[in-house]
């Protein structure tokens, strides 16, 4: 009878050891600490990608939209709802935004090389406006060398617009030959400096002399942006403009 209690007395005695063990941090399966276990959990947390919040709570379906940057310029669904009304049934894929991508005009050219091509601009004081263009700010080469040239390029179907007064400025239609002046010295240009943002806008800037090829008879001088003849860019979006019909087709405005 007493080795029969040694022996039970022993066997909790491991079992309490064993326990006290693994609960100290140690797991015998693995060989791996738990609490490496639960530092490594927290890591691989913090990489999951989170959807991003605003100070105005957006839809779920204009976050799709924007995925996956954040965009810093269209703030709430009344200014995506101005966008879409402005060019019809449409969904917006961002090619380039300043806070990822910098600010040389080459890298904008590179990676906005599609037509129908939206831009947003904020400034530095919190003026919001843009332009929209069925083709885009790349310059033509010349030949079989890298080397560009200037070249105005004809679009009927330009505009621009001030995000804050959610006001449209149309081409006009004797100027739409020269709705755009492309080049590698500028980011972009609408007509012959109704919009320009320079090469390295972060730090150059833009200008505006607006109106000359855009708006009407009742513009009023530097309406687009506010009154800021010249401007410091706080952010920068450009996003192809994908189009679709009641049937789904692509419909190019």
């Amino acid at each position: 009878r007493l080795i029969f209690v040694v022996i039970v007395i022993l066997s909790l005695s491991i079992n309490f050891i064993y326990k006290s063990s693994t609960s100290d941090g140690y797991n015998t399966n693995t060989h791996t600490p738990s609490f490496e276990k639960k530092d490594t959990q927290k890591k691989l947390e913090e990489r999951k990608i989170i959807p991003y919040e605003t100070p105005n709570k957006l839809d779920g379906i204009l976050d799709y939209i924007l995925y996956p940057y954040h965009s810093e310029i269209i703030r709430n669904l009344d200014d995506y709802e101005f966008i879409r009304d402005s060019l019809g049934k449409i969904s917006l894929k961002m090619v380039f935004n300043s806070i990822y991508h910098g600010d040389y005009a080459m890298d904008v050219h590179s990676r906005a090389n599609y037509h129908h091509t939206l831009v947003l601009i904020e400034t530095e004081n919190g003026n919001r406006f843009g332009g929209y263009t069925s083709d885009n700010f790349t310059p033509q080469t010349f030949g079989l060398t890298s080397t560009s040239i200037e070249l105005f390029k004809r679009d009927n179907a330009a505009f621009l617009f001030n995000l804050d007064s959610k006001k449209v400025y149309n081409i006009k239609p004797k100027e739409a030959i020269k709705a755009l002046d492309c080049d590698d010295y500028f980011t972009l240009c609408f007509g012959e400096g109704d919009l320009v943002l320079r090469d390295k806008f972060l730090s150059s800037g833009g200008i505006s002399t607006f109106p000359g090829y855009y708006g009407d008879e009742n513009t009023q001088e530097n309406e687009l942006t506010n009154g800021e003849k010249e401007f410091e860019i706080k952010a920068f979006e450009v996003y192809n403009v994908l189009f679709f019909s009641e049937f789904g087709d692509e419909n190019n405005r």
